[in-house]
């Protein structure tokens, strides 16, 4: 969720579609989807609009370069989400092995537990050798 709303703060404040985009903005494609672009834009606009009267630390907030900056920090972490669902999956082995490695002790004084002289209902008896 910090990551999330991390890459919309970033993405707010740097406006990637007007700096890093630029060049491309000449491109015959681009030339063609900005009309539907700008239409869905005022749509989404409009809905933040809505959102920003709520919150009030958001009172002030342009609501189109809100909707705008989450558009692309949309992009951005979809476009890196092969390199993090990786890096989830390897912390999460790590942290497996970790939690085994710490649980071994534990494991080990447990199986020298004696039943000896025990009574049913009792329970037994850590037997240090």
């Amino acid at each position: 969720m910090a990551f999330a709303a991390s890459t919309w703060v970033m993405c707010y404040a740097l406006q990637p579609s007007l700096t890093l985009a630029r060049p491309l903005r000449a491109l015959p494609l681009a030339e063609r989807a900005a009309p539907v672009f700008k239409r869905t834009l005022e749509i989404a606009a409009a809905q933040t609009v809505k959102m920003t009267k709520r919150v009030p630390m958001l009172v002030k907030a342009n609501p189109e370069r809100l909707t705008l900056g989450l558009a692309e920090s949309l992009m951005f972490r979809g476009a890196i989400k092969p390199i993090t669902f990786g890096g989830k999956l390897f912390l999460s082995y790590k942290f497996v092995q970790w939690t085994k490695r710490k649980s071994r002790p534990v494991r080990a004084a447990s199986l020298t537990l004696s039943a000896r002289g025990r009574k049913r209902g009792q329970h037994p008896v850590l037997v240090t050798a």
